[in-house]
């Protein structure tokens, strides 16, 4: 990671120059909140029965830098977290890292460049970028690199080329055995304002997986088309489709063809009223180590509204199925089946004062799968977390 500490050395000097030009004028680029919160955790284990719970305490601090140059904006966000646990028997602490990057640079009016990056480095499993849900219960460092470079070709029509690379490493050999992964993706966007409401997209782009386990990486081609409407000042929403050709590195395991498609829908009820709302299905990395792939499917929604200057209230939930065929196992012999996730979350916050917030929070999952019963013992679970806590700002 000598990247990231270089990185936070370059970011620094830059906060120090301009520190110090705003310090006249009362105005700094830099945050630090502080959030300290009581957790109770009905389902320690995520255990199906003999649930252990347990009250956490989680002190968090956050960092956040934003230098707005001449023609250069760069986001840095830093989060490190510290749990300690009541109940947990083989280890009553954790120590989390978070850290957000974004860089947008404009070389010309029509020449801009955007990079964003996420790093996360933990134990307990979390929902990333993507939906890819890191279930396994031990250490992993999670990364994913992102980085358009758009031209404005004519006033109407803009071409984005954008690379991403993500990678996911496990602590634990046996698990960094087959779970460990390298994904690289590189494409271009073809974006056409055909009218001031309506945009026409034509996206295609290549990707590859890449496993410690040699039988389970895979490569794929995307070719798609989209469009994005604008159907009234407070309703907007993108549709995105395509076809989705994917190879295997198991020479026994067929190619796979499939479309793919995508859809979200944004309403403003009102200026302190969000409603997203979304469905997405594709051919997918498998999270499931004998399977090469899997069909999933998404529906999602939100809702974020800020009920007076004071108070603030946030919903969403998720439903995903993940759908395993036995031709995409890599371990032969292994049956079809299928796994469901539903994720549900909410949190209010109360402003104190200018610096100080309340905040009262509910996280719920439930994942059933069909391999309990196979060799494969998965193990369903239902799982709520309560929390509730004190944020201020420095």
């Amino acid at each position: 990671m000598k990247w990231l500490r270089w990185l936070c050395v370059v970011v620094f000097a830059l906060l120090v120059i301009q520190d110090v030009a705003r310090a006249a004028e009362g105005k700094r680029p830099y945050q630090v909140f502080n959030r300290l919160r009581v957790e109770y955790d009905d389902n320690v284990y995520q255990a199906e029965t003999d649930k252990e719970d347990s009250i956490k305490i989680i002190e968090e601090l956050e960092f956040h830098v934003n230098l707005d140059l001449e023609n250069t904006f760069v986001s840095l966000r830093y989060r490190p977290s510290f749990v300690w646990w009541d109940n947990r028997e083989e280890d009553d602490f954790d120590f989390q890292n978070e850290g957000d990057l974004v860089v947008n640079h404009e070389f010309s009016p029509r020449l801009t460049l955007s990079v964003v990056d996420t790093l996360r480095v933990g134990q307990q499993p979390e929902l990333y970028e993507r939906g890819i849900l890191v279930r396994a219960n031990e250490d992993f460092i999670y990364n994913a690199a992102n980085a358009t470079l758009g031209y404005l070709l004519r006033p109407t029509t803009r071409l984005d080329a954008a690379g991403r690379y993500i990678v996911l490493r496990y602590d634990t050999d046996e698990l960094a055995a087959t779970d460990d992964y390298d994904l690289y993706v590189a494409g271009l966007t073809l974006r056409h304002q055909v009218v001031q409401e309506t945009a026409l997209l034509l996206d295609c782009r290549a990707e590859q997986v890449e496993y410690d386990l040699d039988t389970k990486g895979s490569q794929s081609l995307y070719g798609g088309a989209g469009i994005e409407q604008i159907f009234t000042k407070e309703l907007v929403g993108t549709v995105r489709g395509g076809y989705q050709e994917k190879e295997f590195d198991d020479d026994a395991i067929d190619a796979e063809s499939s479309p793919y498609a995508d859809a979200v829908l944004t309403y403003l009820v009102s200026p302190a009223t969000r409603i997203t709302a979304g469905a997405a299905f594709s051919m997918y990395e498998s999270d499931l180590s004998p399977f090469a792939s899997q069909d999933r499917s998404q529906v999602f929604a939100s809702v974020a509204w800020d009920v007076t200057a004071r108070v603030s209230l946030y919903l969403s939930g998720a439903y995903t199925e993940s759908d395993y065929s036995a031709d995409a196992a890599v371990t032969p012999g292994l049956p079809d089946g299928t796994e469901e996730l539903v994720q549900v979350s909410s949190r209010a916050t109360y402003k104190v004062n200018r610096s100080n917030w309340i905040e009262a929070g509910w996280q719920y999952q439930d994942f059933a799968t069909d391999y309990e019963d196979s060799v494969l013992a998965r193990v369903p679970y239902e799982r709520n977390r309560l929390d509730v806590g004190w944020k201020t700002q420095f």
